[in-house]
């Protein structure tokens, strides 16, 4: 294996572990009954750390509640379509960057809602390891960007998406 192909591989790795990590933890927004349990965990556990921070509120009324639901789905959404990025990430790299360009983004509000509206500190845990998440991409892509006049050394796909 060369070089470049360890490194799609890598970067084949940090998509997934990214989709997976969507997927994982956004679905249980999906569901009513449950998201509003899974919000109290998250604030019950920002408490137990320590954390400062208002504590997260819970939905008192449907369409906040459906809003949280729909932001779920939207973000398992997300996550898989960066899995199926991960099976050809260079011929994908614009669904890539685009979803690099979000998670910066989401990480500079939740900073700026945890400084200056005293959001829970958990979320900036999320918040950061999305900002990072967002930086290796662009570390990736512009990596293999500077290769551009070569053929993309694709490894066979080892992942069951086409």
């Amino acid at each position: 294996m060369t070089h470049k192909q360890r490194m799609i591989k890598r970067f084949q790795n940090l998509l997934r572990f990214s989709g997976l990590f969507n997927i994982i933890l956004a679905s249980p927004l999906i569901i009513p009954g449950v998201s509003v349990w899974y919000l109290i965990q998250f604030s019950d556990l920002n408490q137990l750390l320590g954390l400062g921070g208002q504590a997260i509120a819970v939905p008192s009324d449907p369409i906040h509640a459906w809003m949280i639901n729909t932001a779920g789905i939207g973000l398992v959404l997300i996550g898989t379509m960066v899995l199926y990025a991960s099976a050809r990430p260079l011929a994908r790299r614009g669904i890539v960057l685009l979803n690099a360009v979000g998670r910066l983004t989401f990480c500079l509000i939740v900073v700026y809602y945890v400084l200056y509206a005293e959001m829970a500190q958990i979320t900036l845990v999320l918040g950061i390891l999305d900002g990072l998440i967002g930086i290796g991409f662009l570390y990736f892509l512009v990596m293999f960007r500077e290769n551009h006049d070569e053929e993309p050394a694709q490894p066979p796909v080892s992942f069951p998406i086409p």
